[in-house]
């Protein structure tokens, strides 16, 4: 079954993205009716998909149908858990193996707010910068609709675009030259990223679930890595524990290691075997958070010292580049 859905990304997608024919990821502007804002920091595409036709029973059931749904309604309901799996296995591994963000808002979660206008302030007119101005806020909740939407959610086949995205050349460059995930243009797709998917697809079962739970960490690192930045770290060091310890129980020869020493292992082997004092830095900093409940700066203090934050921002971006270099490289050589 061939399911849609809007997503979202902290870059621009200008071209397609395909991976065989399990998923595609679509710019937006292949819809004419999307809207778009040039304020907006989280850009909008469509993720194509295939599941299988397949129902689960829904806890909530007997107290939906007493609040009187259809059962076609329910119908659809209960392919929402499968749906759901396949979309959030894809957005994570987008996330884990390249410079980007790619996420969907949760339902429930609101917020006071304003509307901000989807042109530039100064092209207003003087009734629309009055009614900018003068506006009350309101209780709002995240979410992107628009008229016919349900239409344009409705496919039976991959959409057939113009453009494709090429991988770039140099996996190395791709991971630490100019990869900064706040100023990217568009997304760029790193080499070879077709062959490291399917080698994830085609771990056997126990081995991939430990992966994908890897790749679960080091998403949230992504996802809280402007919010929440010692959580992220520690997720993200978290990831790369998981990874050295499977690595190890695979490839490992001679006694059992210690957890530190299975860490460096794993990054000097994918990702450079020269930097085991950078590495160890990696983990002494999750320790200081872990065991001494020491924050960085800026989780205490945006208006600290803005040389110290810089540093720590450079810090953790190393590790998550690091993070995703190693994870790549794994799933590429495995």
């Amino acid at each position: 079954m061939y399911c849609r859905n809007i997503i979202f990304t902290n870059a621009p997608l200008l071209k397609a993205f395909r991976y065989g024919d399990c998923f595609q990821l679509v710019p937006c502007f292949y819809s004419r009716n999307v809207p778009i804002s040039v304020y907006a920091s989280h850009f909008p595409c469509f993720l194509e998909y295939v599941v299988e036709e397949k129902e689960e029973e829904l806890p909530i059931i007997d107290e939906l149908k007493q609040k009187g749904f259809s059962e076609d309604v329910l119908k659809i309901g209960r392919m929402i858990p499968v749906q759901t799996r396949v979309r959030k296995e894809i957005l994570h591994l987008l996330s884990a193996l390249t410079n980007f963000h790619f996420f969907e808002y949760c339902s429930g979660r609101g917020s006071w707010g304003i509307q901000i206008p989807m042109k530039n302030v100064k092209e207003l007119t003087p009734d629309e910068l009055k009614w900018l101005n003068e506006q009350t806020s309101h209780w709002t909740m995240r979410g992107y609709v628009y008229p016919n939407l349900a239409d344009d959610l409705k496919i039976s086949k991959f959409t057939d675009c113009k453009e494709y995205y090429e991988a770039s050349d140099d996996l190395m460059t791709y991971f630490t030259v100019n990869s900064n995930i706040d100023n990217n243009q568009e997304i760029k797709i790193p080499p070879s990223l077709d062959t490291v998917i399917d080698r994830y697809y085609l771990l056997k079962d126990e081995e991939r679930d430990v992966v994908r739970q890897c790749m679960g960490l080091l998403y949230e690192g992504v996802d809280l890595f402007d919010t929440n930045r010692s959580v992220s770290l520690l997720s993200i060091v978290s990831s790369i524990e998981g990874m050295a310890k499977q690595d190890w129980e695979k490839y490992g020869k001679g006694k059992k290691k210690r957890p530190t020493d299975r860490f460096l292992r794993y990054l000097k082997t994918y990702v450079a075997g020269k930097s085991e004092d950078k590495f160890r830095k990696y983990y002494e900093k999750r320790c200081e958070i872990t065991h001494d409940g020491s924050l960085f700066l800026s989780d205490l203090d945006l208006y600290g010292d803005i040389q110290k934050q810089d540093a720590d921002w450079h810090f953790r971006f190393e590790v998550l580049q690091a993070a995703r270099m190693a994870l790549y490289n794994w799933l590429r050589f495995n």
